[in-house]
Parts: C-alpha cells; sequence; structure tokens
C-alpha cells in the first residue's frame, strides 16, 4: 500500500503561492495545496484570480521546479451560497491544474448544505474539478458522519479527513475504515496533544496555529493510515506558527515530510 505526500499551504503560511513552490522543492515535494481564498479573517488574500502577475509567476516556477497543485482552499458554503460567486475561484484552480476544491460546510442544515454542495460539484465539473468537503468540529457540518450525509445527498464530491478534526470531534479511524471508497477525497496529517481542548478558544488556536509533527502528538496517526484507501492523497498540513522555535520555512517543511515519512512506515504504509 502506498501514498503519496502533499505540503498543505497553512503550514507555510506566511509564504506566497510562487514561494511555497520553491519551499516545497527545496523541502522534496512535488505536489502542493494552495490557499486561495482566506480561511479566516486576519489571513492574507494573495491576488492569484483573474491573469494577475503572481499567477503567472506561480505557473512559471511550477513548471520550472516540477511541483503540480492538488487542491485549493477554500470555499465557505452557507445555506444561501451562489456557487457562480465562486466561479473565479474554480477557474484559477483549473489553471493550476488543482483536481479538488476544498469546502467548508458553515450551516448545520444538511439538506440545504447538499444542494448548495451539487451546485458547485455541478460548477466544478465544467471545469474539471472535484469538491471535497471538509468537517471541522467548529462548523455546521463538523462530524465525519454529518459530511458523508452531505455528500451521499449531494450524489457528487467527497470527504476530506484532518487527523485532528477527526480526533476532536470524537471519531477515529474505525470510521475512516467504514467511508464508501465513492466518497474519499484525501487525507491532511498532522498529530495534537491526546487530551482534547476543553473550550474552543483553545480549539481554534490548536487546529489553527499550534498542531504537532507527525509522531509528536497523541492521535492514532498508525491507524488512521492503515484504513484509509491505498495511493491516497497526505498532506500535512501542519501549522506550528503558535509554538515556540519555528523553524524557517523549509527547514520546516523537511522536517514534517521527514516525521511523515517515519509514522508512515510504522503504519507500514510507503511515500
Amino acid at each position: 500500500m502506498s501514498h503519496r505526500l502533499c505540503l498543505a499551504h497553512l503550514t507555510l503560511i506566511e509564504l506566497t503561492p510562487p514561494e511555497l513552490v520553491d519551499a516545497a522543492a527545496d523541502a522534496g515535494f512535488t505536489m502542493v495545496s494552495m490557499r486561495l481564498a482566506p480561511a479566516s479573517t486576519g489571513e492574507k488574500q494573495h491576488p492569484m484570480i483573474g491573469g494577475t502577475p503572481m499567477m503567472r509567476e506561480t505557473l512559471a516556477r511550477m513548471l520550472d521546479r516540477g511541483v503540480v497543485v492538488h487542491d485549493v482552499e477554500l470555499v465557505r458554503l452557507t445555506a444561501i451560497t451562489h456557487a457562480a460567486t465562486f466561479e473565479p475561484l474554480i477557474a484559477a484552480a483549473a489553471e493550476l491544474g488543482a483536481r479538488h476544491i476544498l469546502v467548508a460546510g458553515d450551516d448545520s442544515n444538511e439538506m440545504a448544505m447538499a444542494e448548495r454542495f451539487r451546485d458547485l460539484s455541478d460548477l466544478g465539473n465544467r471545469y474539471g474539478l472535484r469538491m471535497a468537503l471538509e468537517f471541522m468540529p467548529w462548523r455546521g457540518i463538523n462530524t465525519l458522519q454529518s459530511a458523508q450525509r452531505v455528500v451521499e445527498m449531494a450524489g457528487s464530491g467527497g470527504v476530506i479527513v484532518d487527523a485532528i478534526h477527526l480526533d476532536r470531534s470524537g471519531g477515529s479511524a474505525a470510521d475512516l475504515a467504514a467511508i464508501p471508497p465513492a466518497h474519499w477525497a484525501y487525507f491532511q496529517i498532522c498529530d495534537a496533544p491526546a487530551q482534547r481542548p476543553s473550550t474552543e478558544t483553545e480549539l481554534l488556536f490548536q487546529a489553527r496555529q499550534a498542531r504537532l509533527p507527525p509522531g509528536r502528538g497523541g492521535l492514532d496517526l498508525v491507524g488512521m493510515l492503515r484504513a484509509i484507501p491505498a495511493d491516497s492523497v497526505v498532506s500535512i498540513e501542519t501549522p506550528l506558527h503558535g509554538l515556540p522555535g519555528l523553524l524557517p520555512p523549509v527547514a520546516r517543511a523537511r522536517m514534517l515530510r521527514k516525521a511523515t515519512l517515519e509514522i508512515m512506515e510504522q503504519a507500514d504504509v510507503r511515500s
């Protein structure tokens, strides 16, 4: 069984897209995720949509460094979302050659989320992109089971599983193994303390800024890696910016790649 590694933009969120491509290549990655739309207030919006100079520079560096884009982030989905609003983002993702758009469900009305997710999927299909729904404990779609129901009702797309979100929402490796192959998108890896946060403030801080390198926390990463489908993309999404001793971007990416390969070896999977 083998899995393919990807470097998520959140891990090196201080970098612009072209800088991310160079850092990824220098650290031994050939695949990245790219955050073109902010996930929270305070995040920088990079000028990448609409044929910009930064888009052209990013494409040139991708070609030069042999790096591809696996997925683009993110669409915040609500019950009143109009899919057409996100067409410029989807078009930019297609220009980058991405395969997936990450979608976060910001409403607990699963039926409404399924309808809007279907609309997005219909639009994405025109560009050769698949919508992938990520559940997060603080959002409306906050568990793996909820995300699966939305995808099933929509009849399209897949589910992203982030190791920290699976654990913090009460899920387990056994839940991963039960995901139908047709509903699978990809896996995001990181580690975290075994003890779950007691407040939402702590939960958000840990998830956005203070995760741990794979193998240095208490999450069941070995079990999760064994449970996901063979040849899955494993995206290293491990922001460490809220912890002391932050390494420079390339050194950080190299360290995280090494830690991930070590935990994959423990799980008897290969990259």
